[in-house]
């Protein structure tokens, strides 16, 4: 059973849309199914109506499977993996990893290791509704290894972006920019100029292919610094917020595309490990999403 209590809410809405909104991968035949067996209650009353309307501090309690709850693969989609690592593709709307050990919600960490064992490690982490690779160790001193390389820029990161907008004048874009998190509001702001608590980020932007007619584009993106909501951050701040993004995105370019998750995925790693690392052959590969996962037609 989870639990949700309800907060912030300036007006009543409806309780299917309370759901979805924290259970992004709860299919909505589970959700109407779990209704219609009164498996969800409001208050310790027992809710059977879809249209049923919430409002703030109402707990809402959940009677539904975990797998079922946070849309958890069935197997793991390995896309590569050798004596040292294994890199695995995350799905969106799932956590990496459990952060702050508070949350009793099942991440993609623990399902990756409940299938291929616990002796893997993970070693960086995705947005919860960001989709791509992560890399995971198999051994100690590939983790420490790989530690390493994320923090002093052996491996870089690339990610395709589906944008709004096609105004570029240009294929290829430098930015040198600060982040500053806002903690009370959950969100990163982009600035030209170092703030208190700021923190430098660098990301270069290619743009892949442009479609005028619906009035967006495709990015490629590689951020040299990983902080929280870069990518995201930076797009919404130069006018070209991802499409389906809730967060940093617009509910109208959101609703034309009728796109309510952000596609933004992590579909590249290549690596420039020191010789004497132990991962040092990675150096003489790229690591890929395939791209039946990312590519769409909106």
């Amino acid at each position: 059973m989870k639990e949700i209590r309800v907060n912030n809410l300036k007006k009543e809405e409806k309780i299917i849309y309370i759901i979805k909104d924290r259970f992004p991968n709860l299919s909505s035949s589970t959700l109407y199914k779990a209704l219609r067996n009164k498996d969800i209650k409001v208050n310790q009353k027992r809710i059977n109506n879809p249209e049923y309307l919430v409002k703030s501090n109402d707990l809402i309690q959940i009677y539904i499977n975990d797998s079922l709850l946070f849309g958890l693969p069935k197997e793991v989609n390995i896309q590569y993996e050798d004596d040292n690592i294994l890199v695995a593709y995350k799905p969106q709307g799932i956590l990496s990893n459990n952060e702050d050990n508070e949350q009793t919600e099942p991440t993609f960490e623990d399902f990756v290791k409940s299938v291929k064992g616990n002796n893997l490690k993970i070693c960086h982490r995705l947005d919860r509704n960001t989709s791509g690779l992560i890399i995971f160790s198999k051994n100690n001193t590939s983790y420490s290894n790989l530690l390493e390389a994320f923090k002093e820029g052996y491996i870089t990161k690339e990610y395709i972006a589906y944008v709004s907008g096609t105004s570029f004048d240009k294929t290829t874009y430098h930015y040198e920019n600060y982040i500053l998190k806002d903690n009370k509001l959950g969100i990163s702001r982009i600035y030209n100029k170092n703030l208190p608590n700021s923190q430098k980020i660098v990301t270069d932007i290619f743009v892949e292919k442009v479609y005028k007619q619906k009035d967006y584009s495709i990015l490629r993106v590689i951020i040299h610094t990983g902080k929280t909501h870069q990518i995201r951050a930076l797009l919404s701040s130069i006018s070209h917020p991802i499409i389906g993004d809730p967060k940093y995105g617009k509910n109208e370019i959101n609703k034309k595309f009728k796109k309510y998750k952000q596609l933004l995925y992590a579909v590249k790693y290549s690596f420039k490990f020191p010789e004497n690392s132990k991962l040092h052959y990675l150096n003489n590969i790229s690591i890929n999403l395939d791209t039946n996962i990312y590519t769409h037609k909106l």
